[in-house]
């Protein structure tokens, strides 16, 4: 969407671009966390001052859940399109290949959306914390469907604990970004993956 295209409440355009703008806050969020974005990094990222900042955006609040709004779709679609391969397997080795990858770029979107601890009240609103939680647990529980779905076509062995493989691998999926947050490097990450895969339970 083009900035000509955006009215203020006046009429006129307002000069900045929604779009372009909660991007780069969503990439101050995901480097810095919450706590540690401060307004003025998000308004010069964001290239606004603190009133539009406020009048469009909300508080800086309103503007992490709007930011992790578009890093959780983003994700979705990411883990869509892994999940997609013909085997459970090959969907997630894909899954953790792309998430080593885009950890380990330096000019990716940072990690700290996935590696950082949940906020605790007080930081944010229940409603906020709620709606944080329910977006953390998406990636175990549609793995765990797939798994499901693996086991009816007998990918995978049916006393397979669907669950515990999902939640597994969710938290690997944790773990590499962590380690490529603090310098893992992406070749030691693949070999991880590797080790990883191996455990994939056989057939029976």
């Amino acid at each position: 969407m083009g900035n000509s295209s955006i009215k203020n409440l006046g009429g006129r355009p307002l000069g900045f671009c929604i779009e372009t703008a909660l991007v780069a806050a969503t990439g101050v969020f995901a480097s810095k966390g919450f706590e540690a974005a401060s307004m003025n990094d998000l308004c010069t990222a964001m290239g606004i001052n603190r009133p539009s900042l406020y009048l469009h955006f909300g508080n800086k609040e309103a503007l992490y859940l709007k930011a992790f709004e578009r890093f959780s779709r983003m994700s979705a679609q990411l883990l869509e399109s892994c999940l997609s391969a013909p085997s459970a397997r090959a969907g997630v080795e894909r899954l953790l290949r792309e998430g080593v990858m885009m950890s380990t770029d330096p000019h990716g979107p940072g990690v700290c959306f996935i590696t950082q601890a949940p906020l605790k009240s007080g930081e944010v609103s229940a409603e906020a914390l709620g709606e944080l939680a329910r977006r953390r647990a998406t990636v175990a529980l549609t793995l765990r469907a797939r798994f499901d779905k693996a086991v009816m076509v007998g990918e995978l062995p049916p006393s397979t604990n669907t669950e515990s493989l999902a939640n597994y691998y969710a938290v690997l999926m944790q773990g590499l970004a962590l380690q490529a947050q603090h310098g893992g490097e992406q070749a030691a990450l693949l070999d991880v993956l590797a080790v990883a895969m191996a455990a994939w339970p056989a057939r029976s």
